[in-house]
């Protein structure tokens, strides 16, 4: 009669332990990370509910009309910029990747000359239809996605006096290859949009 106990209970780790396994492995990915499924399976003798998770980003909604105009109107421009901004900055990395590989200054300046071309034939017809505000909102983006600001990546790849003379230009303009991007301060609602496209809810 023992035995047959005990092999009764054998039994039904066994089977418990297999629901438990099965469940882990049906976790989506962020509660695996996040939590010690393990230790919360096994400790808890009912069964688990789990939910899809939500992000909640603390944004606080337009209180005016006005408000809400430009609110909008900042949606429409960053949709619009922000996928260039990721290109661009891929772009960027990948040419500064590349010069280091280069041992020859001559072979660096036909590399860099080759590429300078390549990037104005793409991006001038779209990037010329752009607007100020979309301009602006561009040089805030690249400073965020590469870590350097447009003035820097120019200077870095082209040298400072043709630096100086694209900053020159675009303060005739109104903006400033100099921007830096402040996620905290003034940018905060451009890292909201951010955050909410790279989590496709926007």
């Amino acid at each position: 009669m023992k035995k047959i106990i005990i092999i009764v209970a054998i039994l039904g780790f066994t089977i418990q332990t297999e629901n438990v396994s099965a469940q882990i492995f049906r976790l989506p990915k962020y509660y695996r990370q996040n939590l010690n499924v393990d230790s919360i399976v096994k400790n808890t003798p009912d069964g688990l509910i789990y939910f899809p998770e939500v992000i909640v980003y603390p944004h606080q909604s337009p209180k005016t009309r006005r408000e809400r105009k430009q609110y909008e109107k900042l949606v429409r421009n960053f949709l619009k910029v922000y996928p260039y901004a990721l290109e661009l900055s891929k772009t960027y990395r990948n040419i500064d990747d590349t010069l280091a590989m280069f041992v020859s200054e001559k072979k660096r300046e036909l590399y860099l000359k080759n590429r300078e071309r390549q990037i104005m034939d793409h991006y001038k017809p779209i990037l010329s239809r752009f607007t100020l505000a979309q301009g602006v909102l561009l040089v805030k983006l690249m400073d965020r996605e590469s870590g350097s600001t447009a003035f820097e990546i120019v200077d870095e790849l082209k040298g400072s006096v043709t630096a100086f003379f694209w900053q020159s230009f675009a303060l005739m303009f109104g903006n400033s290859l100099k921007a830096s991007y402040d996620s905290n301060g003034d940018d905060k609602e451009i890292e909201y949009l951010v955050k909410r496209y790279r989590d496709k809810t926007l």
